[in-house]
């Protein structure tokens, strides 16, 4: 494998810790992609929660928490510590000169961006403090003879609960090889602790629920030990992990708590952010957030800590959206279990199609309505009385979108009648 990095003397645009300055690190604990796996076409976007406490603890010189978007030229969001400052975010881009590819940073995150962290659960329930990095790249078109690109690097805003667009670039290379993953090049390595120094005591770092978004694709693709290899170095100690896409490492003088490894995650995707659901059995820990999907109207939740074993889920009802029905699934230990949910069907209004005075003071009515959509029909004497309160006359459900008949009862020669018709 080729050098992870040429950090050597590379000045950050900002910096208050002072500059990295150190030779190419060694792997602690971490994650590399096979050659022939997760290749992409037209763009590839790496999205993974970084566990990043405040400060390492013992002794550290530098530690990194980064990694690629598996593009040769891509940017690397990264989590840096150096001695015991606080954790510090920077954008490293490899599309840039060799002398100006450090490009934003900012030190002291839990100071002065707290927005940026948040305490939630791991994969296996455990509450970590965690900061959610997105970096990809996407290819633009071809133009003047040159490829074009696009490196883009984000922050989750746990404040305000959306992407914080930190850092964009856009450049050129001769040829498509020159930033599609070749086997050789760059953008091999995944999330790994980068470690250059000999550590006596460092807090648990890691990453949580590692994925790819690739050419335009709203389903990611989750790291797992089918498309990537991992490394680890004494004396780090592994704590937790789901290969591959979660994992916890430390090291301690003393054997720190190992977590189980036979817990699952499930994954909800529905296409509005607004959309809830319930478990059965009532189980795990649901993530404190809805994320949108890139390059889709999709977003998704995750719940992880749960057991194996079979569960159903039920969505709730939405104002003016098709609900969808109940699933049941099965969680395995150390998967990821995906449930879709499309929310997206508008519910429409029906059409009265037609009314007739039958003998005797009956009125009948037709109607039609969308396919598998519910409808009442309610009616009262009283105009001004509130309409919630109309009683309810009859149930009508379009299985077919087809017409649908109601005949009121009979009334008195001068009586008046209202009805109308809703969904229930």
């Amino acid at each position: 494998m080729p050098p992870k990095h040429d950090w050597r003397r590379q000045p950050p645009s900002r910096h208050a810790q002072g500059q990295p300055d150190v030779t190419p690190g060694g792997i602690g604990y971490g994650i590399s992609f096979d050659d022939t796996a997760l290749l992409w076409t037209n763009s590839t976007i790496a999205d993974y929660y970084v566990i990043a406490p405040t400060v390492l603890n013992g002794y550290v010189s530098t530690l990194y928490l980064t990694s690629t978007c598996r593009a040769q030229l891509g940017t690397e969001s990264l989590i840096w510590y150096n001695a015991q400052d606080q954790a510090g975010f920077w954008i490293y881009d490899w599309s840039q000169n060799s002398s100006n590819r450090w490009q934003a940073g900012m030190d002291n995150l839990p100071t002065t961006h707290p927005e940026y962290l948040s305490q939630r659960p791991d994969e296996f329930g455990i509450s970590r403090q965690m900061c959610h990095l997105r970096n990809g790249t996407s290819y633009v078109g071809l133009a003047g003879g040159s490829y074009h690109w696009q490196n883009q690097a984000m922050l989750f805003n746990f404040r305000r609960g959306g992407w914080d667009l930190i850092y964009s670039s856009v450049y050129t290379t001769t040829n498509l090889a020159g930033n599609l993953y070749t086997s050789g090049g760059g953008g091999w390595w995944g999330p790994i602790v980068e470690t250059f120094d000999t550590y006596t005591n460092v807090n648990p770092v890691g990453f949580d629920l590692i994925r790819l978004f690739q050419d335009g694709k709203a389903n990611p693709l989750w790291i797992t030990a089918k498309n990537a290899t991992i490394s680890q170095s004494s004396p780090w100690q592994l704590l937790t992990l789901a290969p591959d896409t979660s994992f916890t490492v430390a090291v301690s003088p003393t054997n720190l708590p190992v977590g189980s490894y036979q817990l699952g995650t499930l994954c909800v995707t529905a296409t509005t952010n607004a959309a809830s659901f319930s478990l059965s059995p009532t189980t795990g820990l649901a993530s404190a957030y809805w994320v949108i999907t890139p390059s889709s109207n999709t977003w998704d939740k995750t719940v992880v800590g749960l057991a194996p074993g079979r569960y159903t889920i039920t969505f709730n009802p939405l104002p003016g959206l098709v609900t969808p029905a109940a699933q049941v699934f099965t969680i395995a230990a150390n998967s990821i279990t995906t449930v879709q949910a499309s929310y997206g069907t508008l519910l429409r209004a029906p059409v009265i199609t037609g009314q007739v005075l039958l003998p005797g003071h009956f009125l009948q009515m037709t109607f039609s309505g969308p396919p598998g959509q519910p409808f009442s029909v309610r009616g009262t004497s009283r105009l001004t009385a509130p309409m919630p309160t109309w009683p309810v006359l009859s149930n009508s459900w379009f299985g077919t979108g087809g017409i649908a008949t109601f005949t009121g009862t009979a009334a008195a020669s001068n009586a008046l009648q209202y009805y109308r018709i809703s969904s229930p």
